[in-house]
């Protein structure tokens, strides 16, 4: 049976569960732990932080120290409707580029490696939550106007691997991205039409 889940736009009232997931180790980017940082904006002005969260303006650290504009688009928080109390299981983003009229773009910049990207807490992961996740992310991207999306993986992450395959991932091609890793990745086509 599927993982049953909802995808929630982050806000004060569901704040707690996602700042306890990253004092406890969790981190929302899987290129480089940004918990420390997180929690520090969150101090600072939570309002702000779950306004950048929700798509606004902002700027993201790439891991050589540069500084970039955040690519609009939204982040959701994964709650799973089918365990008790419905806990945070974790957070997926889209992310696109816009045309001089403000429709969405297939390209991305070289420092994005795709348009979604997710991470589920350890103790949720393998239950079918980021399939669903993903599946429930295609359908956003889709209403944004974007017909397709790229996924990227490690090619060492065979769970991330099932988990856009299950999507109808196409495999395009395997890369390496020096500015992440010198580990080989994949790159992964899915179509948003359902």
């Amino acid at each position: 049976m599927p993982a049953l889940i909802s995808l929630q736009v982050p806000d004060r009232a569901l704040l707690a569960p996602y700042e306890a997931a990253l004092r406890g180790g969790w981190s929302p980017n899987t290129t480089r732990d940004v918990a420390p940082e997180q929690l520090t904006a969150i101090a600072a002005d939570p309002d702000a932080f779950l306004a950048e969260l929700r798509g606004g303006p902002g700027r993201i650290r790439l891991p050589d120290g540069r500084e970039v504009e955040r690519l609009p688009g939204p982040t959701r928080w994964i709650f799973a409707q089918d365990r008790p109390g419905r806990p945070f299981v974790g957070s997926i983003n889209l992310r696109w580029q816009a045309d001089a009229e403000g429709r969405p773009m297939l390209a991305l910049p070289e420092h994005v490696l795709g348009h979604i990207g997710y991470a589920i807490l350890p103790a949720f992961a393998g239950h079918g939550y980021a399939t669903a996740a993903l599946g429930a992310m295609l359908q956003v991207a889709h209403q944004a106007g974007l017909p397709e999306v790229v996924i990227t993986c490690d090619e060492s992450n065979h769970a991330s691997r099932r988990i856009i395959e299950k999507n109808g991932g196409r495999l395009v091609e395997a890369f390496t991205a020096l500015l992440y890793s010198p580990d080989p990745h994949l790159r992964f086509q899915l179509s948003t039409a359902r």
